[in-house]
């Protein structure tokens, strides 16, 4: 065999795991999944709990199921905010305290520009909960998700 052959044959090989998965699908995999019941409800939630997790979030996702997010998960509260850059995908943003109470919520936009808006609340947070834009009324100011907690 000569050596373009087996160069061939060896990138084969490496690719070939990865050839069926769509970007959207890779960027999945990146992410341990939980799933956890929400105001009656079962959510797919992908746990961002390291500073690349939380970096990626959604970016670049071109859909999102109803019944998946993403849950980002803080060891203190603090003043977290998100934005929409290199989101493409309208989202429901959750903000609740250590306690697992919703402090506010909000429906974003993708951002398309370089100067995209930064979105946070007026109290400290310790989760952030992403999910489709149709589960926005689904939640309530001052409701309580104890599955988050748990």
């Amino acid at each position: 065999m000569n050596s373009l052959a087996k160069f061939s044959f060896i990138f084969l090989l490496i690719i070939m795991p990865f050839a069926g998965f769509t970007s959207q699908q890779f960027s999945e995999q990146l992410f341990p999944t939980q799933v956890l019941e929400l105001n009656n409800k079962l959510y797919k939630l992908e746990i961002a709990d390291t500073v690349e997790r939380k970096t990626q979030g959604l970016m670049f996702r071109q859909n999102l199921q109803q019944n998946a997010g993403m849950l980002f998960v803080y060891s203190n509260p603090g003043n977290y905010r998100i934005w929409m850059k290199n989101t493409l995908i309208p989202l429901t943003v959750i903000w609740l305290d250590e306690q697992a109470q919703i402090i506010d919520k909000k429906i974003l936009q993708p951002c398309r520009s370089e100067n995209c808006p930064v979105f946070g609340v007026s109290r400290p947070s310790k989760f952030i909960i992403e999910l489709h834009p149709s589960e926005f009324n689904r939640f309530n100011k001052g409701g309580f998700l104890p599955a988050i907690i748990q």
